[in-house]
This record gives structure tokens, C-alpha cells and sequence, in this order.
């Protein structure tokens, strides 16, 4: 059994990460698939104003998979 993190954050036209913050939420799944399957059923903490970016992390802190949201309006709102 694996150990998953997911965060979230703002992604730059630029590609920079900004503000990104960690769930709280540790997944324990038996593979990052599974993981990501945790994950997309979290949609309160993915769709949040501000955020237009998800990812999880394994135990190494290494990026197993990404979204990226909200690909038409990059700007963040005020």
C-alpha cells in the first residue's frame, strides 16, 4: 500500500507554481492509479477559486499525476 499526497495550486502562463497548499489529506492506495481515482472523487478541494492546478505525490515526494483546470482563464480572480 502506497502513501499519496494531493495538493493544489496556481499555475503561470509562465508555467511557475504559486501558492500551492497541501490537503491534509494523506491517500494510502496500492497504486498511484488508484491514487488519482481518490483524488477526482475530492472535487471540494480541487475546484476552489484560485486553483487551476492538482497534483499527487508519493512517499519519494515525486509528481505521479497532474490536472490542469480552468485552461481557458488563466488570470487569477481578484
Amino acid at each position: 500500500m502506497g502513501t499519496y499526497r494531493l495538493h493544489r495550486g496556481w499555475r503561470e502562463p509562465n508555467g511557475l507554481v504559486t501558492d500551492h497548499a497541501i490537503s491534509g489529506q494523506t491517500i494510502k492506495a496500492p497504486t498511484a492509479y488508484d491514487a488519482m481515482a481518490v483524488a477526482l472523487a475530492d472535487g471540494d478541494f480541487m475546484v476552489t477559486e484560485d486553483t487551476n492546478l492538482v497534483w499527487l505525490t508519493d512517499e519519494q515526494g515525486t509528481m505521479v499525476w497532474s490536472l490542469r483546470l480552468d485552461d481557458e482563464d488563466v488570470v487569477p480572480r481578484a
